[in-house]
């Protein structure tokens, strides 16, 4: 079974998340939300505000291991948010969000693997 270690945190299961997607971002703006399949985490889903600190994070820890090898570094950033975007997302508009998320992170393993041990 999957405990949440943090009181500002939320639960979903694969079959909710798919039934009311909505719903589940709207949760994800007050706190973390963890998605579960089988009682295991599989994915979460997060606030702009914290998905902007998780992309902070990773660009900084590129940088670093990028340094340490004399490399430069190519981050791929989200695209600026549309204007409007106080509204609330469309099931599209999530899923756009999390591929963007998912292209941030595969490029920085990526960097990683290049970088050696």
């Amino acid at each position: 079974m999957f405990v949440i270690k943090h009181s500002d945190a939320a639960v979903i299961t694969t079959t909710e998340a798919k039934r009311d997607l909505p719903g589940a971002f709207r949760v994800a703006e007050r706190a973390r939300v963890y998605v579960t399949k089988d009682g295991q985490p599989i994915g979460g889903l997060v606030s702009m505000e914290m998905m902007d600190l998780l992309e902070q994070a990773l660009v900084e820890r590129a940088e670093r291991v990028m340094r340490r090898k004399h490399m430069s570094v190519r981050v791929v950033r989200r695209q600026a948010e549309p204007s409007g975007d106080n509204e609330q997302l469309t099931p599209e508009q999530g899923i756009g969000m999390m591929r963007t998320l998912s292209q941030s992170a595969r490029a920085f393993e990526e960097a990683k693997r290049h970088a050696g041990p």
